[in-house]
């Protein structure tokens, strides 16, 4: 089963031990090194009541890894005790912060995750209630206060550099709130840092447990994920490899330190380097080298497209975006490339860029949907919508939310909460009424308003003696704008479209990626491109180049005038 490893491939999967560092290029069969050489652990393994952690940094990810576990390695079952896959998040939650995090939150109860993705977070919409900023902050490894989402309507620091009124205020109030138990996801990594450092009988027992870790997509992890791992191993965990590439860090914003990989090859020494790319071709790889911080370019190495003879292309889109997407789809189709979301992918950069690609209007910056005194209306309303779109799972959880939320008229609802009303009311009986919630909600093919008050006739048919409300400067907002951003979710194309961000680690066969003038820090590409050497010390840039090495076959650049596409022909042909 394991023919078809590479000599570099084989030596990670049967020869390495201790902690060590591989460094993947994109589409350099990363994940199916990491699945092999779990499959290898696992095959192996003796242990009953230890086993081997292996996370990653999304559910793509992880979901992904085991799937070739099973595939190509002919696992029939799914990995499951004593072993662990998931993301870095959720093991964390499930071993560290929700089982003992109220012993450094000072609260009297198992916490409660509040924030995307598990629980949305409401407040009063009056300026001087400060628990309005409690998702949006959490605390760094050196305990300070930090923004971990834009907050633009408070000055942060004082000239001296001391911490505004404001955000003291906002500090009292994140104070207060986590010692009634809540944390966003940032905190509960901050929190199980803290448990680690002060409790050394549970992280040795953590390490004993989980003898064995994988981490993939390393580049990814924050000074205080990174500060977790290491406290591990300075407990007893001598197995760990990190498996990632620099120059593909685009999560800087969420508090990846890309810088942190980097060290580790320089403390652990000797790691490998996969530089087989079995995704792209030669064309393609020779010019995506040139945003990166390798030595030479990638080896395209897959028979198929190796010798593709598409050149990747920089064009003007002269604010005529649907020009560009017509005329990169006729291309697609004159390379034989079949017309399908599996196939081609039509990537941006930029807030608004998707209303113009696919023509929907934009919503006016600032416009509020939900009314802050109904703490249910927004989860019925985006749980249908998900429901709609045949995100069925996705829907059905955000329902089953907001029905025990209207009828505890509680801000937030845990999964304790579910399961305490499953054991109160039975499976059954508790999945026949979240279905009959689901059944009776109108179709969202609307405008808010007029499903609002469709859902509340409804309700009122039923006798259900809750309203459901919004705020009404959004009544005639269609579910397609107001979700467009929030969700990435496009109907009726016959591509992939969504941010760089929503396809990290896919591939298509054609990719074209639509960038405005400037970054998203305000720069200006060219100027960007003129200063960093290499390329890879920006996230701006990385950002290009994660999408760049997404395609097999056909790659685009779209930029909106004669001196961007200058600067990026430039850039991406250096060197041929």
């Amino acid at each position: 089963m394991f023919e078809s490893l590479s000599a570099t491939q084989r030596e990670i999967v049967f020869n390495r031990s201790g902690k060590f560092v591989v460094r993947a290029c994109p589409g350099s069969g990363k994940t199916y090194c990491v699945s092999a050489r779990l499959a290898r652990l696992v095959g192996e393994w003796k242990e009953d009541y230890t086993g081997i952690a292996a996370v990653s940094f999304t559910n793509v990810a992880w979901k992904e890894i085991e799937k070739k576990y099973r595939e190509e390695f002919s696992f029939k079952h799914a990995i499951s005790f004593p072993h662990f896959i998931g993301t870095l998040d959720s093991f964390i939650n499930q071993f560290i912060f929700l089982p003992f995090g109220h012993l450094v939150m000072q609260c009297n109860k198992r916490p409660i995750l509040v924030g995307e993705p598990h629980n949305s977070w409401y407040y009063n919409s009056n300026r001087a209630d400060y628990s309005k900023y409690f998702d949006k902050c959490s605390f760094d490894i050196n305990d300070n206060l930090i923004k971990i989402a834009p907050i633009t309507d408070v000055k942060w620091k004082k000239k001296d550099g001391a911490l505004s009124k404001n955000v003291e205020n906002i500090l009292n109030q994140k104070k207060a709130l986590v010692a009634k138990g809540y944390a966003n996801q940032s905190d509960a990594n901050y929190f199980a840092m803290k448990i680690l450092e002060q409790f050394p009988s549970i992280c040795q027992a953590i390490a004993l447990r989980f003898p064995t870790l994988i981490v993939d997509e390393a580049q990814d992890t924050s000074e205080v994920q990174m500060r977790i791992i290491d406290l591990l191993a300075a407990s007893g965990l001598n197995e760990i490899m990190l498996v990632g590439d620099p120059d593909q860090a685009i999560f800087e914003w969420n508090g990846a330190r890309p810088a942190l990989l980097n060290e580790k090859i320089v403390q652990w020494g000797n790691p490998v380097s996969l530089n087989e790319n079995r995704r792209s071709s030669k064309l393609i790889c020779k010019c995506t080298f040139n945003l990166s911080s390798l030595p030479a370019a990638s080896t395209s190495v897959n028979a198929d497209v190796v010798n593709w003879e598409f050149q990747p292309t920089v064009v003007v889109f002269n604010n005529n975006i649907q020009q560009v997407v017509t005329d990169f789809l006729a291309i697609c189709t004159a390379n034989g490339i079949a017309l399908s979301a599996k196939t081609i992918s039509i990537l941006y950069r930029g807030k608004g860029m998707i209303n113009e690609i696919v023509g929907v209007q934009r919503i006016p910056s600032g416009v509020n949907h939900w009314n802050s005194d109904n703490k249910f209306t927004k989860d019925f309303v985006r749980g249908k919508y998900h429901y709609d779109k045949g995100d069925f799972k996705i829907g059905f959880k955000l329902i089953e939310k907001a029905i025990i939320k209207m009828k505890k008229n509680i801000v937030v609802c845990s999964e304790d909460m579910i399961e305490k009303r499953i054991e109160t009311i039975g499976f059954i009986q508790h999945r026949t009424v979240v279905s009959n919630y689901i059944n009776i909600l109108p179709n969202t093919n609307t405008t808010l308003g007029i499903w609002i008050a469709a859902a509340n006739a409804a309700f009122a048919s039923k006798n259900i003696q809750y309203i459901l409300q919004i705020n009404p400067d959004s009544n005639n907002f269609s579910f397609s704008q107001i979700f467009l951003n929030e969700d990435d979710i496009v109907t009726e194309t016959n591509y992939r479209i969504g941010t760089v961000h929503s396809v990290k680690g896919e591939t298509f066969d054609a990719t074209l990626i639509i960038l405005k003038e400037r970054a998203a820090n305000n720069s200006k590409y060219v100027n960007l491109l003129a200063v960093t050497n290499p390329p890879s010390d920006h996230e701006e840039l990385r950002i290009v180049y994660v999408g760049m090495t997404r395609p097999r076959k056909v790659l685009m650049l779209a930029v909106p005038n004669e001196e961007s596409r200058i600067a990026w022909t430039n850039k991406l042909n250096a060197n041929n």
